[in-house]
């Protein structure tokens, strides 16, 4: 997905890229800014649309390029009057493998399983695997945490 201007996004849909850039859920996004999950679902149906992307770790690397988010903002603790996190991510990175590195290395830049897995040479199964030891070790909850950490840890 090539970065491109911000252009069509209505406030809103600002609101929501921002947050999701941040690496939260559809719940902590609708808590913070006031409106039902499903609307969350929306906004980033339209988003999606709208920038050429299929999913959210598209959505939040778009962000991150266009200059929404710096990229540190998934390890760094927001005032806690602005924002609901749902873990902080360790500061010190933690002694990932080699493989897990190729792996989290691909899921940043917005890989698919199936992609990483045909990339590697290795089942979708076993990315799966090595995804939930990278999630453990790095205390992301999921893939669109792991993979700002992954661009915020320099891989």
């Amino acid at each position: 997905m090539k970065a491109a201007p911000i252009v069509g996004l209505t406030c809103r849909e600002l609101d929501v890229l921002r947050l999701l850039s941040k690496g939260l859920s559809n719940r902590l996004i609708s808590r913070n800014l006031g409106i039902s999950e499903k609307t969350v679902k929306n906004h980033l149906n339209s988003i999606y649309s709208k920038i050429g992307a299929t999913h959210r770790t598209q959505a939040a690397l778009y962000a991150r390029d266009t200059g929404l988010s710096d990229p540190g903002a998934a390890t760094r603790p927001a005032p806690a009057s602005t924002l609901v996190l749902e873990r902080e991510a360790p500061s010190v990175g933690p002694a990932l493998t080699a493989r897990e590195e190729g792996v989290l290395r691909l899921l940043s830049e917005g890989l698919s399983n199936r992609l990483i897995s045909r990339n590697l040479g290795i089942s979708e199964k076993t990315v799966k695997n090595h995804l939930n030891s990278i999630y453990s070790k790095i205390g992301a909850t999921h893939r669109t945490q792991a993979a700002l950490y992954a661009l915020h840890s320099g891989l």
